[in-house]
């Protein structure tokens, strides 16, 4: 297959020209009539032009011809089509119906901005049935789900690629008698989907890795105080890692008193498979009213924090690992939001290049919230007999649910 030639091509090239394409490349593919005119597109433009289109569409385009199908199989072009999609933003977000299961719906973060009051989502069942079945997250596209039965005994995975409408077999069984916090996230070194199983008593660490399909110890997670709500804010993927926000171990403890000093992240490399510790931003000494979360913006790890009760901040490490690097992203004031962040715990998901769009979610109830930062207008985000119990950035993708 030939290389890829990069340019930006505008939003009508597929939405005008495909129609066209397609019948180039089914004329290609099948002997033309003696009447029918010879039209070459290089293989370079058709692969070029492929790798903007929705998964959806690509899927159908695969009973073009072999070439087609051949190409969106390959790695490369998988590769690519994901960095395109990774422009595209869109929020996964999961609901459960009992006694039917989980519901899985993906929403653009441009159709969000341009019309935050008319959403309309589907119900697009991924096949599990909601027994104790638990998200442990989402990267380049692909879900990793976890289940358990009895509770913390019995354990399992699935993975499940909603674009392509793929799920995996259950993978990774194994007993455990002390409940576990899992992470999920990819190891570019070794192009591997890795689970990590944090045990909550012993601290035990093991890794699952996806096509290999085994479990495996390794060094244990460092000696640390896991806060409250630590398993909504464990795990956070950037880059081959897996960072969580916990409580350095050589303090004295006092819910009623913690401040950020007292917090520190600790960063997992999936493929050496080694830990790194990361001090928050310093030179604030006030009393915390709520847990501080960290997530990725702008593909940088963001820290985000109360202050003083009036208001919140969010720092942005400009160069992962670099303490030095932290620089203050946003300040915004509660009564802006219209709501106390220490009442609805807000985790910021979203940030537009531009930097006049953020997007939340509102950990307590489950809902994308929308604020402008121009003209401090915000929106919560309402879809009609929904509530969410996952929200979190997502871009779709062509990853296969096996690991190859």
């Amino acid at each position: 297959m030939k290389g890829n030639i990069h340019v930006a091509w505008p939003r009508s090239i597929w939405e005008d020209e495909l129609p066209r394409l397609c019948y180039t490349a089914m004329s290609r593919c099948h002997e033309p009539k003696p009447s029918s005119p010879q039209v070459f597109l290089p293989d370079e433009l058709i692969i070029e032009v492929l790798t903007f289109l929705p998964v959806k569409s690509l899927m159908q385009f695969r009973c073009v011809c072999h070439f087609w199908n051949a190409l969106i199989s390959d790695p490369t072009f998988k590769k690519n089509h994901q960095k395109k999609s990774e422009r595209n933003k869109h929020l996964i977000l999961i609901s459960k119906k009992l006694p039917r299961g989980f519901f899985v719906d993906s929403l653009s973060v441009s159709s969000l901005v341009e019309n935050p009051l008319l959403i309309t989502l589907g119900d697009k069942h991924c096949g599990l049935r909601d027994v104790c079945l638990k998200v442990v997250g989402s990267c380049n596209g692909l879900l990793c789900l976890h289940e358990c039965f009895p509770p913390y005994l019995e354990n399992w995975l699935y993975f499940y690629n909603p674009a392509t409408k793929t799920i995996s077999e259950e993978l990774g069984s194994f007993t455990n008698k002390y409940m576990s916090w899992f992470a999920f996230g990819y190891d570019n070194s070794t192009d591997t989907y890795k689970v990590v199983a944090l045990c909550q008593v012993t601290s035990d660490v093991s890794v699952f890795s996806l096509g290999d399909n085994i479990w495996k110890n390794i060094q244990s997670f460092p000696e640390v105080h896991f806060p409250p709500y630590f398993c909504f804010n464990g795990g956070v993927y950037l880059s081959s890692t897996l960072n969580w926000l916990v409580l350095r171990n050589n303090i004295i403890y006092d819910r009623k008193n913690r401040k950020i000093e007292h917090y520190v992240i600790i960063s997992l490399n999936l493929g050496t498979e080694t830990y790194t510790q990361l001090l928050p931003p310093g030179g604030f000494d006030e009393v915390l009213l709520v847990q501080p979360t960290i997530s990725v913006l702008m593909d940088c790890v963001c820290f985000t924090h109360d202050f003083k009760g009036i208001g919140l901040l969010i720092w942005k490490m400009m160069e992962f690992g670099v303490e030095e690097s932290w620089t203050q992203l946003l300040k915004i004031n509660y009564n802006n939001l219209q709501m106390y962040y220490y009442i609805h715990q807000l985790v910021p998901l979203y940030v537009s290049e531009s930097g006049d769009t953020l997007i939340l979610i509102n950990r307590l109830e489950g809902q994308p919230i929308l604020y402008n930062l121009k003209n401090r207008v915000t929106k919560t985000i309402v879809t009609k007999g929904k509530r969410w119990f996952y929200v979190n950035n997502y871009a779709e993708s062509l990853v296969s649910t096996d690991g190859k």
